[in-house]
């Protein structure tokens, strides 16, 4: 591989840094403009994948980033210039952690399904010229963690394993499941694959509380989103708070990220806000994500004084029956282990973390100290699983029964 800069001088000239490998260009990108070419490339690379695109991620960014980090957009061009693969990471720098890339979204705002993005049909090429060009241009770097795979991701997979051949340590950490429930053609059909239980119920609360009126479904738009959101926004975090919880809210940087969000996405026709209001007085939201196919379920909240109207059941079921007939394929909970994903006939989609580390005395070091505090937390949560459930994920969290 040869390279217009060697590895000690990346880190200064990461704008104008590019290397040629097997015929292809990588280069870095620092900054992202929402008006520039890369961005409607990055766009394009994404298709209809919300949490890979940069819609959602700069958002992320603009909310989250920290003093020190840097924007680190690793391209990948074919011979004609064409964008084939594109890395939507960051650097950071932590006194205990060292200097560590890791992945646009993650954290508390729980994108799921994150990865390298690829042109279909180039996977071989980008994750080689990917594996060739981090040794040489990221030699100062102690780890890198990506979190919130899908545990079939070939991409990552291969990239780990051509890391691994680089003498690379590669640990596949634990993360909790993602549910996904197919979607048949009709209400009626999936409504009788439920429990018969759970079957009657729904019935009923539709012909007792939709079909006569008592309870609408509200749908945000332009003039309405902030009505939406302040209802999401309360209702949640009133929820939350009843368990003894803090509710994604409650963190300042989530709730600008979110809301913007939400608008960038109202925009683009990805997001679907809804309420439900019974006798007028809202008791139940839903934030949901259109991702082609498939509906994702983010961030809901329910009236914590109205159990007997099963507020959880009317916002959850409203969200389905949409999602069926409009021809959606998929209703995606996302990640978590809360039951009723289960209860509501979703199944379980394995998810997990990686964690490269390099052969270099520091990585090696700061990454048994990382192990040892993981133990540590590890031993912690199993002790108190025993007195109470796990608390639910905090950014796409729901209050459903």
């Amino acid at each position: 591989m040869a390279t217009d800069c060697p590895a000690s001088d990346a880190v200064q000239s990461l704008e104008s840094t590019s290397s040629e490998v097997q015929s292809l260009r990588v280069a870095i990108e620092t900054d992202v403009d929402p008006t520039s070419s890369l961005f409607m490339e990055w766009e394009r690379l994404a298709g209809q994948r919300l949490f890979l695109a940069p819609r959602w991620l700069l958002t992320w960014w603009k909310h989250y980033r920290q003093p020190g980090s840097q924007l680190l957009i690793v391209t990948i061009r074919d011979n004609n210039g064409w964008l084939i693969g594109l890395t939507p990471w960051f650097r950071r720098r932590s006194w205990w952690g060292g200097d560590e890339i890791q992945m646009l979204g993650s954290g508390e705002v729980c994108s799921d399904y994150l990865s390298v993005l690829v042109k279909p049909g180039e996977q071989d090429h980008v994750v080689r010229a990917i594996a060739e060009f981090l040794p040489r241009q990221f030699a100062s770097v102690d780890r890198f963690f990506f979190e919130g795979l899908d545990a079939s991701d070939t991409v990552m997979h291969d990239l780990a394993g051509v890391m691994r051949q680089q003498d690379y340590e590669v640990k596949q950490l634990p993360q909790l499941d993602s549910y996904r429930l197919a979607l048949p053609a009709t209400w009626d059909e999936w409504v009788s694959q439920l429990s018969r239980s759970r079957r009657h119920r729904v019935r009923q609360l539709w012909r007792n509380q939709f079909d006569t009126g008592k309870a609408t479904i509200h749908i945000a738009d332009e003039a309405t989103l902030d009505q939406g959101f302040s209802i999401l926004v309360d209702l949640h975090q009133k929820r939350r708070n009843q368990m003894g919880q803090p509710g994604c809210f409650a963190s300042k940087r989530f709730h600008s990220f979110l809301q913007e969000a939400a608008r960038e996405h109202l925009a683009s026709g990805q997001l679907r806000l809804q309420w439900i209001e019974l006798e007028g007085r809202p008791i139940a939201v839903e934030m949901d994500l259109e991702e082609g196919d498939t509906l994702m379920h983010y961030c809901s909240g329910i009236a914590i004084d109205c159990d007997y109207a099963r507020p959880g059941w009317l916002g959850l079921t409203a969200a389905i029956r949409h999602a069926i007939e409009s021809g959606k394929t998929t209703f995606d909970f996302l990640r978590g282990d809360e039951g009723y994903k289960s209860h509501w006939r979703g199944q379980p989609v394995p998810m997990m973390n990686l964690e490269f580390i390099p052969p270099t005395f520091s990585a090696k070091v700061r990454s048994q100290v990382r192990g040892s505090v993981r133990l540590a937390k590890q031993q912690a949560k199993r002790l108190l699983r025993r007195s109470a459930k796990s608390e639910q994920t905090e950014g796409h969290s729901s209050d459903e029964g």
